[in-house]
């Protein structure tokens, strides 16, 4: 009894203080009460707040960039088949057609090298058809015993040898004329002369290049790729490769071989149809490469979720029920990036408000935006 007497006295006390206090200040005590016991109501029974916004189909697969420059297989080298100096050459630089002159050797020194074994060729002709009938006439001579055998075998042998030397000059005779031949140097194919190795008066020896001559017909593109990379497109079987402007390659082979330091490889591109224009060897092209997958949707940057370097989403259902869902991130630019996972083309997102959010947790939406 007496200390409910005692909390009733401390009651009294408090109103005859409140009443003593001034009307403007006691209004504010008064309107303060109000609001926060309605706040502190509010908050025990209202659900969070977030703007959402709607999954978005991505038809293009994956796709990643490689980063690749404008190359050749080879560089072809026209050479001088034999000694002889340079006369004319066309300059670096030059755009020519198949079989147009490129450069020319000196053939005079070929020309009567080339006469002195037709003479020797006809030389030893003559002396094989002296042989041959002389043989011939002995050897009618020889049946009635007026002839020895050793001097019938030695016209035997004599005429043996003129046939054999006069091949011999027949086969110099073909090597000098192909010489001469090739001291007339012609484009190949159409193309252009990459670089020279001879100036004009210049002496060039049996086997030594003149010129470098790049063929119009094969471009390529070699792009260094991570192995990661090229493992992960499947070894680039069933991929398409592009460029922007829409060139399309082809994988035609690869290096087969993987750097030790930086465990990338060489992937060589030939083109389905006809390179760009201006195409120059060592020029830089970026390489679109994608590839079909499934589960495939772009959505907001907003919405992503990193955890332990996995990447989450907040999906809202038709209940307004929260539900995290673990996703791949594909790609990424400036505002958007594509996923992979269990997400479909029209799924509302949490973009703003994700913090307090559990599984199950019932969500109010109050916007939702455009990607």
């Amino acid at each position: 009894m007496k200390i409910q007497n005692e909390a009733n006295f401390e009651f009294i006390k408090i109103i005859r203080g409140f009443i003593l206090v001034p009307n403007a200040l006691r209004h504010f005590i008064l309107a303060n009460i109000v609001i926060g016991s309605s706040l502190l109501s509010s908050d025990a029974n209202s659900t969070p707040s977030v703007s959402v916004s709607e999954a978005q189909p991505w038809q293009r697969g994956i796709q990643k960039p490689l980063y690749c420059h404008a190359d050749v297989p080879f560089r072809q080298q026209i050479s001088s088949h034999v000694f002889a100096e340079l006369t004319w050459l066309l300059p670096a630089g030059s755009q020519v057609k198949r079989g147009e002159l490129l450069a020319k050797q000196n053939d005079f020194y070929l020309k009567r090298q080339l006469a002195q074994l037709d003479a020797n060729a006809k030389a030893a002709h003559a002396n094989y058809i002296y042989s041959f009938n002389e043989y011939e006439r002995l050897g009618k001579l020889d049946e009635g015993g007026v002839v020895s055998s050793s001097e019938l075998q030695q016209h035997k042998k004599d005429y043996q040898t003129a046939l054999e030397q006069n091949k011999i000059y027949a086969e110099q005779f073909r090597l000098v004329e192909h010489q001469l031949k090739n001291l007339t140097h012609r484009a190949p194919a159409d193309g252009v002369v990459l670089s020279l190795s001879g100036q004009p008066g210049q002496w060039v020896g049996e086997g030594e290049s003149i010129l470098e001559f790049l063929p119009a017909d094969h471009h390529e593109m070699t792009c260094r790729v991570a192995l990661d990379l090229y493992q992960e497109f499947n070894h680039f079987k069933d991929v398409k490769l592009s460029l922007s402007d829409g060139t399309e390659l082809f994988l035609d082979r690869h290096a087969g071989l993987v750097s030790s330091q930086d465990q990338t490889i060489n992937l060589h591109l030939k083109f389905k149809s006809t390179p760009p224009e201006k195409f120059l060897i060592g020029q830089r092209y970026v390489v679109d490469v994608s590839m079909a997958a499934s589960n495939l949707t772009k959505v907001p940057y907003d919405a992503l979720t990193i955890n332990n370097s996995e990447y989450y989403v907040w999906r809202v259902n038709q209940d307004n029920q929260v539900s995290k869902v673990i996703v791949q991130i594909i790609d990424s630019e400036k505002n958007y990036s594509v996923i992979q996972g269990s997400i479909q083309a029209g799924d509302k997102l949490v973009v703003k408000g994700k913090v307090a959010l559990k599984e199950d947790t019932t969500v109010t939406i109050n916007g939702q935006g455009k990607l």
